[in-house]
């Protein structure tokens, strides 16, 4: 009996995963400019332990992946299982246990396929997968299943003798997954019921099996089948008991060895309390030579403390003046953010969302105050006011003189973008974010890592991550400020002269493996 055949992809060519490309094309509407689905493996992919796998992903339509973000995960494992093009990131570490064993392969990128090859594979890694595509402009994802098997070693026979009952034949074998299935088997071929059988997981995850049978004289031709569910390969030793073998009952025998048995144990005993209590004896010297050393050792360090003790109580005090001096700068500095941000607050606007420029993947609330990504591509009117690939919504009021403020959460977030742009911006195809096409914005790519979307853009070091980001904008100085509204501190200015129509701007970035779900919240 055969089980499902083993993939083995560092031997072939991806030629399927080409031809099924080929065919979802035809068959699957054609994605908006910059759009594309991701296909994986359809059934799953079965890895023999010890070897390797490739698991690859392809996009459709065709398009070169190599300027893309690539990532892979585990369904119900948390961590991330690899990254491209950059495996290492402090913001979403790699897991440990693939550090050595991950690596992609981009021979055919250009034409959409990315595969990651594990090896060698370990019992751990079954489950499901998830591999992520992210561009500048979209992202989507692919699930499929990887089934983990190994084919353990030939079974050792161990045969004891001395039981009065009958022989016992036992039956060891390891490196075994999953759980395989163990069968005893007389010289007809009937199934026999073993005396005892333990199934252990070892250090690598393997099985470790070992099943025991008593036989007798009237079936002493045995064989024991070990059998890998998955595979159905099967592994299987003879074995045939010798007559002589059979115990013969003897009680005086029994008695002598009852009684050497009883002297041996008693002798054992005797021999490891005298070990004991010689030990015991050269230990509490060894002590007592060690304390009068650590005593005449402990004096000398108290004088070294009290040295020491002085010279901080002078330090003490110098650090003192210090912080006092660090106060009062820092009060002045602190009056002069907040007063500033108290007088944007008075130029507050009530800002709203648009929803005919919203993205078909965004989910905008009832009262128009709030937006997030979503997973579902929503059949919305198609219109040039919408945008069709940068997934994100514009504000309804639109400003063109004067001064105007507000206040947006980006409370549990994880990537986001605010600011401004020009109403008359470019709404279909790609779209690089600057000030040159008319945005002025402020964003979060991950843990941490704030930037200004400027020519080039502007790393930004926040000591508090903002719960709350103010925007100011002052038209007609040509300025867009940004607050951090937790911390009453300010985080960047646009300086920029003005002569058209300007909108706020809102992406609330997409879902990251089930994080980055709650949504930006323009607050009132």
């Amino acid at each position: 009996m055969s089980g499902p055949p083993v993939l083995r992809p560092v031997r072939m060519q991806p030629l399927w995963i080409s031809t099924g490309t080929l065919l979802l094309s035809i068959l699957l509407p054609w994605p908006v400019t910059g759009q594309f689905h991701v296909i994986g493996p359809r059934s799953p992919v079965i890895a023999v332990v010890e070897e390797e796998i490739v698991l690859p992903c392809q996009l459709s339509p065709p398009r070169d992946a190599g300027d893309m973000e690539v990532r892979w995960y585990r369904a119900h494992s948390p961590g991330l299982v690899h990254r491209y093009p950059s495996p290492q990131d402090p913001a979403e570490p790699q897991r440990q246990d693939y550090r050595a064993r991950a690596e992609v392969l981009l021979e055919n990128a250009t034409r959409g396929l990315v595969s990651l090859r594990v090896r060698p594979v370990h019992a751990s890694d079954g489950g499901e997968y998830t591999c992520f595509f992210e561009s500048p402009t979209y992202y989507n994802e692919a699930k499929f299943e990887v089934l983990v098997t190994g084919t353990g070693m030939a079974p050792h026979i161990h045969i004891e003798s001395g039981n009065t009952k009958g022989i016992k034949v036992t039956c060891t074998s390891t490196g075994w997954y999953p759980e395989p299935e163990v069968q005893w088997k007389d010289l007809q071929g009937l199934h026999l019921t073993p005396a005892s059988e333990t199934k252990t997981i070892e250090g690598n995850g393997l099985f470790h099996v070992q099943s025991s049978i008593i036989v007798d004289k009237s079936s002493k031709n045995v064989s024991c089948v070990i059998r890998n569910p998955v595979l159905g390969v099967e592994k299987g030793a003879r074995v045939s008991v010798a007559d002589a073998l059979f115990p013969r009952n003897s009680p005086w025998i029994v008695g002598l060895a009852v009684f050497v048995a009883l002297l041996v144990f008693g002798m054992i005993i005797i021999s490891i309390l005298f070990l004991r209590a010689k030990k015991a004896k050269g230990s509490l010297k060894e002590e007592n030579g060690s304390l009068k050393e650590k005593h005449g050792s402990l004096n000398e360090k108290h004088g070294e403390l009290r040295e020491q003790y002085e010279l901080l109580i002078k330090q003490k005090e110098e650090i003192e003046k210090e912080n006092g001096k660090l106060h009062e700068e820092l009060g002045k500095w602190w009056f002069y953010v907040s007063i500033g941000l108290k007088l944007a607050r008075c130029y507050a606007e009530g800002v709203t969302l648009d929803r005919k420029t919203a993205h078909p993947y965004l989910q905008i609330a009832k009262d128009n105050k709030s937006v997030r990504g979503g997973d579902v591509f929503q059949d919305l009117p198609k219109c040039r006011q919408r945008f069709d690939t940068l997934v994100c919504v514009l504000g309804q009021q639109i400003f063109f003189k004067g001064k105007h403020y507000w206040e947006v959460s980006v409370q549990e977030k994880i990537k986001w973008t605010l600011g401004i742009c020009k109403d008359s911006v470019c709404r279909q195809g790609e779209i690089q974010l600057s000030p040159e096409v008319g945005f002025w914005t402020l964003c979060l790519n991950k843990k941490n890592d704030y930037q200004a979307l400027a020519n080039p853009r502007v790393p930004l070091h926040l000591e508090e991550s903002p719960e709350i980001v103010g925007i100011f904008l002052d038209y007609e100085a040509g300025r867009v400020s940004f607050y951090n509204v937790t911390s009453l501190t300010h985080i960047y200015t646009y300086r920029e002269c003005f002569r058209e129509a300007l909108r706020p701007y809102f992406y609330p970035g997409p879902l990251h493996n089930g994080q980055n779900g709650h949504p930006l919240i323009i607050q009132n």
